[in-house]
């Protein structure tokens, strides 16, 4: 039987009952979508890329990734929009636009795509592809981003996965777009960004004791997220918030803390009606 990523955490919760305690490893299997949309490409080249979606589904599913000792699904989607065909004998080259999402509430995007493709389509894990080594890149960031999660800088590791793609790119000519890729992964494990990255890790470990009704956990890094939330820029800020206002003042109340429903009026006070609602003692009490 396998595991939603919620109850992964009934496996591990051990280590995170005390907050100075390390962490154990934990780990995950990608459960890629992929859809291929074609609908600017000529006949001849919808032709040639007839199964490409199951051909990077399957390619993606042999890779190691981050294991799965614990079971874990982990879903991502992969959206790829062709946009350009050139052909070529030697090997015909594409612009593409791509959408990777773990189908929730994290979505990177991709417009400055160009490699090529020769038949047959086959792509070869630990080696760089201008086409599957993108895809890679953007796989090792989500999982990045779901380890901040799930350990305090937990994505370390898997960023410097992505990092790596993007110095092999260098020896690529399909050099097209990999500035961009590399500002983005040095913006997201930036030391200025480091405090987003714990206020994950806070809020989404307290919102798991929480869905455990494990009030005693959940008040404590609940009340660690408030603190990262007020550190962090005012635009992070809004849109974490935008997010996740009620699911967090919910939880809150929930871990007897209504002192947090007055720190979030103070940081958010266009949800304040929201918060107010909340925090309203019930019928009796």
């Amino acid at each position: 039987m396998r595991l939603s990523r919620t109850q992964l955490w009934a496996t591990v919760s051990v280590c995170l009952t005390i907050l100075l305690v390390p962490s154990l490893s934990r780990a995950q299997l990608v459960y890629p979508e992929v859809i291929v949309d074609m609908q600017r490409l000529p006949e001849e080249a919808q032709v040639k890329l007839v199964g490409l979606d199951s051909i990077l589904v399957a390619y993606l599913e042999t890779q190691p990734w981050a294991g799965d000792d614990y079971q874990y699904d982990f879903p991502i989607q992969i959206n790829i929009y062709f946009t350009e065909y050139h052909p070529d004998p030697a090997e015909d080259r594409y612009k593409a636009k791509m959408i990777a999402t773990n189908k929730q509430d994290v979505r990177l995007e991709d417009v400055r795509w160009e490699f090529g493709l020769r038949l047959p389509l086959r792509f070869q894990p630990g080696a760089f592809h201008p086409f599957a080594s993108v895809v890679d890149f953007y796989v090792w960031v989500l999982i990045g981003m779901e380890y901040d999660r799930l350990e305090k800088l937990g994505g370390d590791s898997y960023y410097d996965k992505a990092r790596q793609l993007f110095l092999q790119s260098s020896g690529s000519i399909y050099y097209f777009g990999w500035d961009r890729r590399m500002e983005m992964l040095r913006e997201i494990t930036d030391p200025s960004n480091q405090t987003k990255r714990e206020l994950d890790f806070f809020y989404f470990t307290g919102i798991y004791f929480d869905q455990r009704q494990d009030y005693k956990n959940s008040k404590d890094y609940l009340f660690y997220s408030l603190k990262k939330l007020d550190q962090v820029t005012v635009d992070i800020q809004q849109r974490f918030l935008d997010a996740n206002h009620r699911q967090l003042a919910e939880a809150l109340m929930r871990a007897g803390y209504p002192k947090g429903i007055q720190v979030l009026i103070q940081l958010d006070p266009q949800h304040r009606s929201v918060y107010e609602s909340i925090g309203q003692p019930s019928e009796g009490e």
